[in-house]
C-alpha cells in the first residue's frame, strides 16, 4: 500500500510540475519536448 501511495505522490508532483509549466492539456504536453511528464521514460520501460 505505501508504494502505491508514493507512485500516487509521484505522478501529482509531475502533473503539478506540468501545470506551472503552462500545460493544461496533456495529449498536448507530450508532444511538447520540454513537457515534464515522463513519457518517454514509461514507453522506454514498456517496451
Amino acid at each position: 500500500m505505501e508504494a502505491k501511495i508514493a507512485d500516487l505522490e509521484i505522478i501529482r508532483g509531475s502533473l503539478r510540475e506540468a501545470m506551472a509549466a503552462g500545460c493544461d492539456d496533456v495529449p498536448s504536453c507530450a508532444d511538447h519536448p520540454d513537457c515534464p511528464l515522463p513519457f518517454a521514460e514509461v514507453i522506454r520501460r514498456l517496451t
